[in-house]
């Protein structure tokens, strides 16, 4: 079966590593001069399920893309995995509300998830935390870009090839996995450009304490080499990568609201800024386009895309192939393009 893949980012070299694994032979096709090119190409990430306070479709997929992201990444080597646990600090009373429904009603093991207090989390963090805290201890951080070389060895593959018309393209089944970029092939589905920038910079002698990754409304991860990735802003409908230094200030901002004192001293290095997807309802889509009888698509993985990006892999493998699906039904429908049909 001939395999088409356009975009070579987390999504689509995810699916061609899958594809590759069962046997077939993809072809992945990235309009830029490189693999992640674009949001799939950040210096570090971490990744972690979005939460919900409820257990539903949603909650059902990225729990099941976190235990397969962490299955798959002891398969490979230089991808910068970083195991380190993760604090999601609940600095509002509404984040405490909806985090503690989610540690009852997901109900995860207490060594994958659980609640700490301020004190504890101080000690897993090796920096002061005010608040109380929800805790993955396989919680970490990779490096994007070196995922999508790990998922692309020996796989096919042409660089600077956009494509413009999938009439042209000689395969039995396509699979936009380009961003943004799906609207060019299907205007009518509610993606949304997201503008995002992480900035990198120097460790201090306080902040070098850190030991583990710290969610806020953004994210601060431990040290690499003296230096720290910072994120991110988040602008819905901004669809340009230019740098924006205002972008870094707010990043520091919103570290030292959440972890007062921490921020102090540190410098700026460099940043990074791109455009992910996302969908009206901050889910991605997975699934036959609509319209089409052999055109697929992995798209709006919008932050989580390390982990979606993995299963949707193999959902769509699944589907390609004829196979037993790995979801079950109503996470296939949550996910589907025709989710976004009116109803008469």
């Amino acid at each position: 079966m001939k395999i088409a893949i356009i975009g070579g980012g987390l999504a689509g070299c995810a699916l061609a590593w899958v594809l590759h694994q069962l046997g077939q032979e993809p072809v992945v096709y990235e309009a830029g001069s490189e693999l992640a090119n674009g949001a799939s190409g950040n210096f570090s990430g971490l990744y972690n399920p979005r939460f919900s306070a409820l257990r539903g479709p949603d909650a059902d997929f990225y729990s099941a893309a976190y235990a397969l992201a962490l299955r798959s990444f002891k398969t490979f080597d230089d991808i910068d995995w970083c195991p380190t646990g993760v604090l999601h600090v609940m600095d509002t009373e509404k984040k405490e509300k909806r985090l503690k429904r989610t540690v009852t009603n997901w109900d995860w093991a207490s060594d994958h998830m659980h609640l700490v207090s301020s004190e504890e989390a101080t000690k897993i963090a090796g920096v002061d935390i005010e608040y109380g805290a929800l805790y993955l201890p396989d919680g970490g951080s990779i490096a994007p870009r070196k995922l999508c070389a790990a998922y692309m060895q020996n796989i096919e593959h042409y660089l600077n090839t956009p494509i413009e018309n999938l009439e042209g393209i000689d395969a039995d089944v396509i699979v936009l996995a380009c961003g943004p970029a799906v609207l060019e092939f299907v205007p009518s589905l509610p993606i949304i450009p997201v503008r995002g920038q992480i900035t990198q910079v120097k460790s201090t002698q306080k902040s070098a304490n850190l030991k583990c990754g710290i969610c806020y409304e953004g994210y601060l991860m431990p040290a690499q080499n003296g230096v720290h990735t910072l994120g991110a802003t988040f602008q819905p409908s901004v669809d340009h990568s230019n740098i924006i230094k205002q972008d870094d200030q707010d990043n520091i901002q919103k570290l030292a609201e959440a972890i007062p004192g921490l921020e102090v001293g540190l410098e700026v290095l460099t940043q990074r800024a791109s455009v992910r997807a996302t969908s009206r309802n901050r889910f991605p889509i997975i699934g036959l386009a609509p319209e089409w009888d052999n055109v697929y698509i992995s798209a709006a993985h919008g932050s989580y895309g390390i982990l979606s990006s993995l299963m949707g892999a193999h959902l769509l493998a699944d589907m390609i192939m004829d196979r037993p699906r790995c979801l079950p039904a109503d996470v296939i429908a949550a996910l589907s393009t025709q989710r976004f049909k009116k109803r008469s």
